[in-house]
């Protein structure tokens, strides 16, 4: 997967705060534990699965939204980690494969990190292939992170880590096949994306000349292709 931050941003305010007649300064908090989103792109997003809409009409939609839903916002698998529940969805003669290579088609997030929240954006549509419905899916997922130590972050957006998929399903007798996934991550730890988890940069050491993105709203949007730009080599 993909991770791009691209240059520093950070504003300090300094107030003038008397405690027992002495005069303190104190920078106030940078990030809202209460509202994790708060100032970034998906601050008006719907929550987890709300944000998954699908079109009215077709059977094929909501069978791919309950896939989606599995294997990007469901506890069971981004914070358990337990793939049954996404597997179970999927025809039987794809589930081994699937299994042996989770980290291309689920979300789990690093052992040991706590999300404060999930938000979704995106779209289906409709297409076909030997003779079977393919769903054609173009998502977002906004994941926020409680940091151990809120003061060492300069912005809201330290917390939210960004994934945007592009993912085919077909539809068949037997199940939904997954197939030709494509995705990119924006503002990941490394490390953690490298063993196939999903954790934020201020987890891990900072790579020299890598900051937090100024404007960040092309990462949290499915206009236009997948970003391509790589820091995590």
């Amino acid at each position: 997967m993909n991770n791009k931050t691209v240059s520093a941003l950070s504003l300090v305010v300094i107030v003038a705060v008397l405690v027992a007649l002495n005069t303190s300064w104190r920078r106030p908090p940078a990030v809202n534990l209460l509202i994790p989103f708060a100032g970034t792109p998906a601050e008006q997003w719907p929550d987890g699965a709300d944000g998954i809409v699908v079109p009215a009409g077709r059977t094929e939609f909501a069978l791919v939204r309950e896939v989606l839903i599995a294997s990007r916002t469901d506890p069971e698998m981004i914070e358990r980690h337990n793939p049954e529940p996404f597997l179970a969805l999927l025809a039987p003669q794809v589930r081994l494969q699937v299994a042996g290579d989770l980290p291309d088609w689920t979300t789990r997030i690093k052992p040991g990190t706590k999300l404060l929240g999930v938000k979704a954006e995106g779209r289906m549509t409709l297409s076909e292939r030997n003779g079977h419905p393919l769903v054609l899916t173009d998502y977002v997922f906004a994941y926020a992170f409680e940091p151990p130590d809120p003061g060492a972050l300069r912005h809201q957006r330290e917390m939210v880590v960004a994934s945007r998929y592009q993912v085919s399903y077909a539809v068949t007798p037997e199940g939904i096949w997954p197939s030709e996934a494509r995705g990119f991550q924006y503002s990941v730890a490394c490390g953690a994306a490298r063993d196939g988890y999903l954790a934020p940069q201020f987890t891990e050491p900072a790579a020299p000349g890598v900051g937090v993105a100024g404007d960040d709203r092309r990462y949290f949007s499915t206009d236009g292709p997948l970003p391509t730009p790589d820091t995590c080599g």
